[in-house]
């Protein structure tokens, strides 16, 4: 047995299952990062005629969307599966069998994915949560990750029963919390089984399928489950860092449950509003908008948990500021909580809506960052460069901060989303200095993520403790 964090340990062959998921979805980022300085390089004035038609804008916008937003986000989730179930419960996977299958469909999925976006093939289809490149290999690509995903929390949720069959022990805050966003994920996939079903199979079936109707309410679901696994992220971080939990085991629980009371009625929808009808839409928005109430207690409890612990705002020095993890943690709270603000500001379709989704999975993204780095001891693993470890969540949190002033500043003046180019219309001194920030923004960030990509890839393969 090999010490994970303290006093939890994990197995040799969990900890290969754990290294594969971990190194898989890392990997996802090297494409997702690259798609993402194509995009912001395209809406950055003066730079923006540079470069491709806009053809392979919109398939790079895909590329980047499906890759950073869905399958880093499941990806990463599989890691925090094995490492909140086998390694905080100290039990054996259910079926170490199911959960290398689950792996290589994930896996392959992702390659078949990215295939047709880095050549440019397909047709691009830019609808909202699950984007799509009409092409053969990203179809096959999308339905292996998803078996992959299935396969993986079925795995996690077996693993969970059969440790409770064993003890009598309540389950850990953070092994509860990855099984609610699993229950999340199993409910997103229902949602889209149901669209298709109503859009394409039942007696009212529809002339054809609608991809944006296929995906919203799926999309929503996803988002339950993300914040779900940020949430753990920043109790585990909080644990780690100033050692204490933020708030009690059954409190925790108890907002945990308050995501998934609006999660579990979501494939009622699809019987009570025909899919066509915008009620339809309306009643998934409305779900989490009110669902995600939970996350403002989740970010007073551990902010008050933070300051109690090294005596208040006098103290600051005490703080672990050169800790990734600790870094990780406030960059991902306030890019999160910003990005909610954001979101009572939005009017119109402009870029204020990117600039609000930018915080929401901003804030899941730096807290995944800041768990990567302490997943590594349960790897036999340390951070290889660590002083880039220490500055890379304040470089990538940074430039994401910019990159969301400058979309705020860009759509209060009226630039369009979803646009590049000459089409963005920068007529305007407000317009050209908000994108101008934007395009600045994404670069620090885009950076960023480049180091920490870098240093997690070195780390993996060259970091072992000696």
């Amino acid at each position: 047995m090999q010490e994970l964090t303290g006093h939890i340990k994990i197995d040799w062959k969990r900890s290969r299952l754990l290294y594969a998921w971990l190194l898989l979805s890392v990997s996802t980022l090297i494409f997702a990062g690259i798609f993402a300085l194509l995009i912001a390089l395209a809406r950055t004035p003066l730079i923006q005629n540079l470069l491709p038609g806009k053809d392979y804008f919109y398939i790079a916008l895909v590329g980047h969307v499906i890759l950073a937003f869905v399958i880093w986000f499941l990806a990463f989730m599989g890691a925090l599966w094995v490492f909140t179930s086998s390694g905080f419960l100290n039990r054996e996977t259910f079926s170490i069998m199911i959960g290398w299958a689950s792996f290589f469909l994930t896996a392959i999925g992702a390659i078949l994915i990215t295939i047709p976006a880095i050549m440019g093939r397909g047709i691009p289809l830019i609808i909202n949560y699950v984007p799509i490149i009409e092409h053969p290999l990203f179809y096959i690509g999308l339905i292996l990750s998803g078996a992959g995903i299935l396969l993986t929390i079925i795995n996690t949720l077996l693993t969970i029963l059969q440790a409770k069959r064993a003890s009598k022990e309540a389950l850990p805050i953070e092994t509860f919390g990855m099984a609610l966003a699993g229950v999340a994920v199993l409910i997103a996939f229902l949602c889209i089984g149901l669209s298709y079903y109503f859009q394409a199979l039942s007696a009212d079936r529809k002339a054809f399928v609608d991809f944006e109707r296929l995906f919203w309410g799926a999309g929503h679901m996803l988002q339950f489950a993300n914040t779900m696994a940020m949430v753990t992220a920043w109790i585990i971080l909080a644990r780690l860092t100033i050692n204490k939990y933020p708030l009690g085991n059954g409190l925790a629980k108890i907002l945990y449950l308050l995501y998934i009371i609006f999660v579990l009625p979501a494939p009622l929808i699809y019987f009570i509003y025909d899919i066509a009808r915008q009620a339809h839409k309306d009643a998934f928005t409305e779900l989490m908008r009110w669902g995600m109430g939970s996350s403002g207690v989740f970010i007073i409890m551990i902010v008050v948990a933070i300051l109690k612990s090294r005596g208040a705002v006098r103290r600051a020095p005490a703080m672990p500021w050169s800790d990734p993890g600790f870094s990780s943690l406030l960059m991902s709270i306030s890019i999160f909580t910003l990005g909610g603000l954001t979101a009572f500001t939005i009017s119109g379709v402009n870029v204020k809506i990117p600039a609000h989704y930018h915080g929401a999975v901003g804030g899941v993204t730096i807290a995944f960052m800041g768990i990567a780095y302490r997943m590594l001891p349960s790897l036999k693993r340390e951070i290889y460069y660590k002083r880039l470890g220490s500055i890379q969540p304040y470089l990538y949190g940074l430039g994401l901060l910019l990159f969301m002033l400058g979309m705020f500043l860009a759509g209060s003046h009226g630039v369009q989303r979803k646009v590049y180019g000459s089409d963005q219309v920068l007529d305007n001194i407000g317009k050209f200095i908000g994108m101008g920030i934007m395009g600045i923004g994404g670069l620090v960030a885009i950076a960023g993520g480049a180091s920490f990509v870098w240093n997690m890839l070195v780390s993996l393969i060259k970091g072992e403790k000696k």
